[in-house]
């Protein structure tokens, strides 16, 4: 995951004084942890835990499932009680990802802390008091301060990403099958994190929900009256600082909401943060809908047919204009999955084995597998740390967790009645070894210099496969460090000469060893159809250059494709500090 902008800049320079004003309890995370005077009680067995009207229970290999019951704040403390150990152990996970996030903005790490804290806070200003209650009640229960607590449950509108798949199937009795992978980006630790928690709250609907410990909104779940929800995270131009939480937006609506058209509703009142696209679908009506949201407005997209899958992009025309060109077109970050799904096959109704079906896809209409198979992101991918698909019938949920490819691991039953042991459904699916570990490398907390090392490390333990040799290579190209790119492109693309990215790659290399024949060569030799605009970008750039001192004609043509497309997408701006400096490297290595 990489955050949208400069955290530095969602706040200001007020930070700083606001920062000496509150000292070391904005700067550090977490802080000072308390003992709370309050105990749970467990069962002989070991499996049952219980404080007030809240349980958890804590099956063996299993992600706990705690259901409390009261007003939010009551809710709030039982939450805190009842899972203390897991959330006492998730501390250090989340500290070492702000300390990674600090450094991958630039920022100091007591300065990112506070950042992170302060802007967490302006956005629980406009919650509804129940949440803020909640919140007060878990930091009483768990010991951990509020401010901490507050800075993880709002982690996701703080610092917003790009992942997700969301799909609504038409069941064989008239029901919607709906189905998630959750995919975050670069957060490794999530996959251990998991927590399934349900709110009874009087005069609300019953909500159930499956995130990670502390994130207290909704990022997947269902409630009581049929309606499930999954989100897909869209990255816009331009987000609204004074917009409102995307997973308490959906919290809300699943506490308040009965059907689909109240959600509209719900979208009316709370303009958001980021951009969204919403997946729900009402099971008791058999309909489905995604709600695709940005903070100037929304859209409705209804389930016509027997299936409707939905991926990190607005699809609504008057939307489209407030992509963030460089994530959402040029490098076309979810578009290996629409091609991968465009090959699922299309029938009148579907079970839930085809929902799974779909969320492990890697296989593309082509043949070949995206697991492996240079940067192209399949379906199921190495930052996928849940597989979620909802009952069909109201009777709980199915559920694959882990550090990558989650839609393979194991797949077990939930059950509504969290007295039952959650069963085994399907087995996991075998994963090589090579692939595993560039999902562990590609996921891992790592800095340039570590990520870089830890590909080389990859490349001369599978030595004979051409994807780590690639893997290296554009690892390479992207940090500007031209002088190892080169041997490791060029021979991803020797040993499968049959991959058109590892050609571009090797093509790039070949003009930066001085041979602009052999560069023009292996570029225009290659099949482009599934060029991302990043990388035509990138093919035209050499080619104008290779072109230069012998054809000039050529070398206009290629520079009016390459601006052309730098034009259409309104990326100008990431051509300037990023692609073009690239280019620069690779010509002066």
């Amino acid at each position: 995951m990489r955050s949208q902008k400069k955290i530095w800049v969602l706040l200001g320079p007020a930070i700083i004084g606001l920062v000496l004003l509150q000292g070391c309890q904005l700067t550090e995370f977490p802080g000072l942890i308390t003992t709370p005077p309050f105990t749970y009680e467990t069962d002989p067995d070991g499996i049952r835990s219980y404080f007030h009207d809240g349980e958890v229970y804590r099956y063996p290999g299993i992600i706990p499932m705690l259901s409390v019951r009261g007003d939010h704040y009551e809710m709030g403390l039982q939450h805190g009680v009842l899972l203390r150990p897991e959330i006492l152990a998730a501390l250090n996970n989340y500290a070492r990802l702000l300390r990674w996030f600090a450094e991958e903005e630039g920022i100091p790490y007591p300065l990112f802390t506070a950042v992170c804290k302060l802007k967490s806070t302006q956005i629980a200003l406009k919650l509804p008091a129940r949440f803020r209650d909640e919140i007060r009640g878990l930091a009483d229960g768990s010991g951990v301060p509020y401010t901490s607590v507050l800075a993880i449950s709002m982690f996701y509108d703080v610092l917003t990403s790009v992942g997700c798949t969301g799909i609504l199937l038409r069941g064989d009795d008239g029901t919607v099958i709906h189905g998630r992978n959750q995919d975050w980006f670069a957060l490794e630790e999530l996959g251990d994190l998991s927590v399934v928690v349900r709110y009874n709250a009087p005069g609300y609907h019953t909500v159930t929900h499956i995130d990670w410990l502390l994130g207290l909104g909704v990022d997947t779940g269902y409630n009581d009256a049929g309606l499930a929800f999954s989100e897909d995270t869209i990255s816009v131009k331009k987000t609204n600082g004074k917009g409102f939480s995307i997973v308490y937006l959906s919290r809300i609506a699943l506490e308040e909401c009965s059907n689909l058209e109240e959600l509209k509703h719900v979208f009316d009142r709370y303009p958001i943060i980021g951009g969204t696209g919403t997946v729900w679908s009402d099971r008791d009506e058999g309909k489905g809908m995604v709600i695709e949201a940005s903070p100037t407005g929304w859209k409705a997209l209804p389930m016509v047919g027997s299936i409707l899958w939905y991926f990190n992009h607005y699809y609504d025309k008057s939307l489209k204009r407030e992509h963030q060109p460089a994530r959402t077109y040029l490098s076309g970050c979810d578009w290996d999955r629409e091609y991968i799904a465009s090959g699922f096959l299309h029938r009148g109704t579907y079970a839930v084995e085809d929902a799974v079906d779909f969320l492990r896809g890697q296989i593309a209409p082509d043949g070949n597998d995206y697991a492996w198979y240079g940067t192209v992101n399949p379906v199921c991918n190495d930052s996928g740390w849940q597989m979620i698909i909802f009952d069909p019938h109201s009777d709980g949920f199915y559920y694959g967790w882990g550090k990558s490819f989650a839609a393979k691991r194991d797949i077990y039953r939930f059950y509504e009645d969290f007295s039952i042991r959650p069963e085994l459904y399907q087995k996991a699916l075998y994963i090589p070894p090579m692939v595993e570990d560039m999902a562990r490398i590609a996921n891992a907390l790592f800095s340039e210099d570590e990520l870089l090392a830890a590909y080389v490390d990859l490349a001369a333990r599978y030595s004979d496969e051409a994807n780590a040799r690639f893997r290296v290579g554009y690892t390479s190209f992207v940090q500007k460090r031209m002088k190892g790119y080169k041997q490791y492109a060029l021979d991803a693309f020797a040993m499968n000469p049959f991959v058109p990215e590892y050609g571009l790659y090797a093509g790039l290399a070949r003009y930066g060893q001085k041979q602009p024949d052999a560069a023009i060569s292996t570029l225009e030799g290659l099949d482009t159809t599934l060029f991302t605009p990043l990388q035509s970008v990138y093919r035209a750039m050499v080619l104008e250059r290779s072109y230069a001192a012998t054809n000039p004609l050529k070398s206009l043509l290629y520079r009016l494709q390459y601006q052309f497309i730098i034009s259409r997408y309104n990326a100008q701006a990431y051509f300037e500090q990023s692609i073009l400096p690239r280019i620069d490297a690779l010509e002066n290595w």
